[in-house]
């Protein structure tokens, strides 16, 4: 037994000795540098000059290679060729060292068939020059000048086996001189085994690191692949598998730097046959982050960013998941810190024309709040086509924004905008933008309602929106402390001259083509309580109209129709409005403006005017208004004390200005003003005020902000004891008592309404006329008496009268 193994383990030794020495024999048989000659020739025959400083040379182990020292790859000048030796030439590669595996069969027939390559210390130097011309763009020109392709090897399948290629320790520089770019491929590593064009898989290795500069900005990135690699024979599909990028890098710039890294794991197919078809059947981006800083202080971070899923085109919906944390601070800013979390399940069609995303959850967590949209979408790119339904769970914007930095405007009411959600459809093309089942919740508002944007500016936008209630003040800028308002008073603030110019966003309102309507079931703005609110408003080509603008005011119902043309640069607008017992005091109040009179009355108003500004407007005011009212109450006037001021002084009494109240109640009252340019007559003005009938007329100059009314006030004897002050005249009762009202808005008071005093001379006049009559009369009956008498002072009295 034992010389049984003896004898076999010297047979072994004996049988690689001789393979060895048969080894060793090839290796001086057969010279490898009988090669040297065709393969720069091949180098030759692409427009090259390849050059060999050294011998090539065997190595045995542990495979029959072909070894090259340093050489080196060059293009030749224009005036010289590629096989000359003595021509200038421009180098664009180098390196150190190259093995090429070879064949042993085919070998020996002097037949070179590659096994494996292995290059070391490669340098490339791509270079564009001044008229953008690469030195890489004239390899093969020359071949391409003298050779034709047959017609048959067009489509050829590609033949290309290596058991390995490594490539190690390389450099690959490319430098453009009109942009000023310069890149590099450093610490190149290239490996992979058993590479095969059949379908077979093999493994493939790549690491680097890339360095980019250019006058604006540097990049400075590494790295690394690692994968299964399956190419076909006709190069038009490739398999990935076991995917895993590493890459971190790093830029800067003038204004910023941003630094980032990230781990990208991968399974993906795609097939360039016919047209490019791929999928990803697992995707994993897992280590991630990323860094912008910038020169004012901006700090945005990116940190652990997760991917998770596959997309598949073609094939079913595929689950994808994103989760990162994020942080974002700024100069004078509050840091913000948030966390993302996205999960779909995406549907993408074969041809990447059509997706799906159903079971769609975003999640921001913002502070102690988190924003949550939920939704179904699909679109497709050709022809342009989408659906979605979103809906954005209640949370409070307050703080929300407060948590972002983002200043809100200041708010009357501090708690608005503390609970906002949405509901809504939305379908869309290229023609029509449609969002449908519009609910919305802010604060304690409910709002639906329906929109349509058209792509053509020949069509209208359309918007319909219903509220149930709302309070248009809690949004508003708070009004100022009664303190603060008296501060003011006492010491106004130097204020800035103010405009004239109307303001009017001609440009947007002639470009308008809008059909929009509002109902709200109660609404508040400026304090003015409205109920079942209807208004329509259209405008197309500088004609805007709003008909109607309908509802209840204080329970007061009214209707405003009002029609603004602003295609001319003189705007021209019009508005008429009717109510029924409107509240004037609480209405006036509400809107700020000086309230000289109260009360509930019928108002009917026809106005229009035309301009480019405000005085324009006042000064071109035309049409009528009319009132009619049981009850009114004047403010700051009181005709009665006017009446008994002239009363006092005609009965030559003592008049006490004091203890009188600093208003008029109107009975009954009509009034019928006419404006014209500006000025407003009151042709009809009849009211009541205690006892006394009043009847009057004048006018109101809105250019002036003034007016100047005369009121002809009567008392009946039988009212007489009812009035303030005693009447021992009979000569001013049953006659008109003018009473003249005059005063700009802005200086009403209690002189502003006064007697007109020549009433007492003309009731002097009529006393002295009386006297005159009475004591011819007597003179008469004495010294006449009888018929003749009588005849006498018929005379008189015509004479009198004359």
């Amino acid at each position: 037994m034992s010389r049984a193994i003896k004898y076999t383990l010297i047979g072994l030794v004996s049988i690689v000795i001789l393979a060895g020495s048969a080894l060793a024999a090839l290796a001086f048989w057969l010279d490898p540098n009988i090669f040297k000659g065709e393969i720069e020739k091949l180098a030759a025959d692409q427009g090259l000059v390849l050059h060999l400083d050294g011998d090539l040379s065997w190595q045995i182990f542990p495979d029959i290679q072909i070894a090259v020292g340093a050489a080196s790859l060059a293009i030749p000048d224009s005036t010289t060729t590629a096989d000359s030796n003595t021509g200038k030439s421009t180098e664009i590669m180098r390196f150190e060292q190259a093995q090429l595996a070879v064949a042993l069969k085919p070998l020996l027939q002097k037949n070179i068939v590659i096994k494996g390559v292995t290059l070391k210390g490669l340098n490339a130097n791509l270079v564009v020059d001044d008229q953008g011309i690469g030195n890489w763009t004239k390899i093969g020109k020359q071949a391409a000048a003298t050779e034709k392709t047959p017609t048959n090897e067009g489509n050829k399948a590609q033949q290309l086996g290596i058991q390995k290629f490594q490539l190690a320790n390389s450099t690959v520089h490319y430098r453009n001189a009109q942009t000023g770019q310069n890149i590099s491929l450093d610490q190149l590593n290239l490996s992979g085994e058993n590479i095969q064009l059949n379908n077979e898989a093999f493994p493939l290795e790549l690491n680097a690191a890339l360095r980019f500069k250019d006058p604006q900005q540097s990049l400075a990135a590494d790295f690394s692949l690692n994968a299964t690699i399956q190419i076909n024979d006709t190069l038009d599909n490739i398999i990935v598998n076991d995917g895993d990028i590493s890459l971190s890098a790093e830029h800067q710039s003038k204004e910023a730097q941003l630094s980032a890294k990230t781990r990208l794991k991968l399974a993906a197919t795609a097939n360039f046959k016919d047209a490019l078809v791929w999928s990803l059947s697992e995707l994993a981006v897992q280590d991630t982050s990323m860094q912008y800083q910038a020169k004012d202080g901006t700090l945005l971070e990116l940190k652990s960013l997760d991917v998770s899923g596959a997309i598949q085109p073609g094939g079913d919906a595929k689950p994808l998941r994103l989760e990162s944390a994020l942080n974002y601070s700024a100069a004078h800013q509050t840091p913000i810190s948030t966390k993302i979390k996205l999960d779909t399940l995406l549907k993408v069609d074969a041809a990447l024309n059509s997706f799906t995303a159903n079971n769609t959850v975003l999640a921001a967590d913002i502070g102690s709040d988190t924003l949550t949209l939920k939704g179904e979408a699909n679109a497709s790119i050709s022809p342009l086509a989408y659906q979605a339904s979103l809906q954005l769970s209640p949370a409070n914007f307050r703080n929300i924004a407060k948590t972002l930095a983002i200043s809100l405007p200041e708010m009357a009411e501090a708690s608005s905008f503390s609970k906002v959600g949405l509901k809504a459809k939305i379908n869309g093309d290229d023609k029509l933008i449609a969002i449908s089942d519009l609910n919305a919740v802010l604060d304690t508002s409910t709002i639906s309602g329906e929109v349509s944007l058209p792509m053509n500016k020949d069509q209208a936008t359309r918007l319909s929106f219903v509220v149930d209630k709302i309070n248009l003040d809690h949004y508003l800028p708070p009004k100022p402390a009664a303190d603060a308002s008296k501060a003011n008073d006492k010491a106004p603030p130097p204020s800035a001259p103010s405009s004239d110019e109307l303001g009017l966003p001609r440009e947007l309102l002639n470009s308008l083509n809008l059909d929009a309507s509002l109902k709200v079931g109660e609404l508040v703005v400026s304090e003015l309580p409205f109920k079942n609110l209807n208004i329509k408003l259209a405008a197309k080509q500088g004609l805007s109209r709003i008909s109607p603008f309908s509802g209840l005011v204080y329970d007061s119902p009214f209707k405003i129709e009002t029609e603004l043309d602003s295609r001319a640069s003189a705007a021209k607008i019009r508005f008429k409005a009717d109510s029924e017992q409107l509240p004037l005091g609480k209405v006036l109040t509400a809107l700020e403006i000086s309230q000289e009179l109260s009360g509930l009355s019928n108002v009917n108003l026809d106005l229009n005017t035309s301009g480019s500004t405000i005085s324009s407007l006042k000064k071109n005011l035309d049409g009528n208004i009319a009132l009619s009212a049981q009850k009114l109450r004047l403010t700051n006037m009181n005709i009665e004390r006017a009446f008994c001021q002239l009363v006092t002084r005609l009965q030559q009494e003592t008049f006490d200005p004091n203890n009188w109240p600093l208003y008029s109640d109107l009975q009954d009252t009509t009034t019928k003003i006419v404006i014209t340019k500006g000025v407003a007559k009151i042709e009809q003005l009849s009211a009541g005020v205690s006892k006394l009938a009043l009847r009057g007329s004048g006018k109101v100059d809105l250019t002036e902000d003034s007016f100047d009314v005369v009121l002809n006030s009567r008392l009946a004897q039988a009212d007489q004891a009812a009035m303030a002050c005693k009447i021992n005249n009979e000569k001013l009762l049953n006659r008109d008592i003018p009473i003249r009202c005059k005063a700009s808005f802005d200086k009403v008071g209690a002189t502003s309404c006064l007697p007109d005093f020549r009433v007492i001379e003309d009731i002097a006049k009529e006393k002295a006329k009386n006297k005159i009559e009475e004591k011819t009369q007597e003179l008469i009956d004495r010294k006449m008496g009888g018929e003749n008498g009588e005849a006498a002072k018929q005379l008189f009295n015509q004479f009198f009268k004359k």
